[in-house]
């Protein structure tokens, strides 16, 4: 049995019972749960469940999207997003449903672009600009706004979501979800259960709060999620095709131009693999060693009407020295690159190098035809500037 006594407070040698509170009550309920983490993000056990999550920071609450407003928002500098749902869970179904309904946000999430997701957060919190970078710029003000972009994007492509459910006396049964969890997804994500235990001391105001992580899973599967009605229907998903079916108009628009591009794109190097055509503003390109360690990406920014190509690094020991290599070797790369080419240093303080350009229409026929002759030059350019760099680090690393 899974069972925790209330805790005592000591204080100048006299002990105090904390007392339980019951969320069951007008002023103690599911709303003050969700209330509380979101004012007190730092009460999550967060690092205890994936510390990839660690930092973060509240954005909005009662985020509207299709399938209905999810309880709050959270990201942290990384870009990786939180989605937090606080339920008092009365029954086994109660469970199930509620399980339904944070995947079928996660599900949404997914197909939606960081312009996207930008405008939902700034309608919310009736703010303009790019109010969910705004937020989080003012925790790390060091963050720099193509980073954080490029960061929420992907995480919004791969699915890569902490999904957090909060609740109080939820223990009972809730080790029986693992496996229902276990069996979902073509999303990235990690799950998250959370009791909250809360306690008062008669005299006093103050609150306590024991978190208490009852379930954690970390997802990496190759199943559909379907939740109609509250109920969760599970696919195997055998194919790898995009399903065009389901996609809006802006991802069907994505998917057309990345198809067209990579059909008509040559690069001088045949070895050099590429990320197949997808719904979103990326298209990528892994580099040596991995795409886990650098990689070069052709991109859209609608909100800036731009579109560019760059090099990138993960964090990791690996990606520092071989970002290090390459920053000393950077007067022969600018040069290699060409007029337009500039360079820096991202949020983990490695080498990023990028190209941009700006069109008043992005998806214009003619601007269309120009945005993949500038891919296919700088891409193929990118390529034969970065991949034999890091072909030759990574093989000296491995000696």
């Amino acid at each position: 049995m899974n069972t925790y006594g209330n805790p005592i407070l000591i204080n100048d040698g006299s002990a105090e019972l904390l007392e339980k509170i019951n969320l069951d009550g007008s002023d103690y309920n599911e709303d003050y749960v969700r209330n509380l983490a979101f004012d007190h993000p730092t009460c999550l056990p967060i690092s205890d469940i994936d510390r990839a999550y660690k930092g973060a920071v509240s954005i909005c609450k009662e985020l509207r999207t299709p399938v209905g407003p999810l309880d709050a928002l959270m990201v942290n500098p990384d870009g990786r997003l939180i989605i937090v749902e606080a339920k008092l869970w009365r029954n086994p179904q109660a469970r199930r449903e509620v399980v339904a309904q944070i995947l079928d946000y996660a599900k949404e999430l997914s197909r939606w672009d960081y312009e996207d997701l930008q405008r939902a957060v700034s309608v919310n919190l009736e703010q303009k600009g790019n109010a969910l970078y705004e937020l989080v710029k003012a925790v790390e003000p060091s963050l720099q706004e193509s980073d954080f972009v490029d960061s929420v994007s992907r995480s919004l492509r791969e699915g890569r979501f902490l999904l957090l459910i909060l609740g109080d006396g939820i223990r009972e049964g809730a080790g029986a979800l693992t496996s229902f969890i276990e069996r979902v997804g073509n999303l990235e994500f990690t799950f998250g259960l959370v009791e909250m235990g809360l306690y008062r001391q008669a005299s006093t105001s103050t609150l306590f709060v024991q978190p208490r992580v009852l379930v954690r899973t970390e997802i990496v599967s190759r199943s559909i999620v379907s939740v109609k009605e509250g109920v969760v229907e599970i696919e195997e998903n055998t194919g790898d095709g995009e399903e065009t079916s389901e996609l809006n108009e802006d991802e069907k628009w994505y998917l057309d131009f990345w198809t067209e591009f990579k059909d008509q794109l040559i690069l001088d190097d045949p070895d050099q693999p590429i990320s197949k055509p997808n719904r979103f503003g990326n298209l990528y390109f892994a580099m040596p060693p991995s795409g886990s360690v650098a990689w070069v990406s052709v991109y859209f920014l609608r909100a800036k009407n731009e579109v560019g190509i760059y090099l990138r690094f993960r964090k990791g020991n690996l990606a520092e020295r071989f970002s290090e290599a390459l920053l000393n070797d950077r007067e022969a790369i600018l040069e290699e690159l060409g007029a337009g080419a500039e360079c820096g240093e991202d949020k983990n303080r490695n080498f990023t190098i990028w190209h941009t350009r700006n069109y008043e229409d992005l998806r214009s026929p003619s601007n269309c035809s120009e945005i993949k002759q500038f891919f296919s030059e700088k891409a193929n350019l990118y390529v034969n500037t970065f991949r034999p760099r890091l072909m030759r680090l990574s093989e000296n690393s491995s000696d």
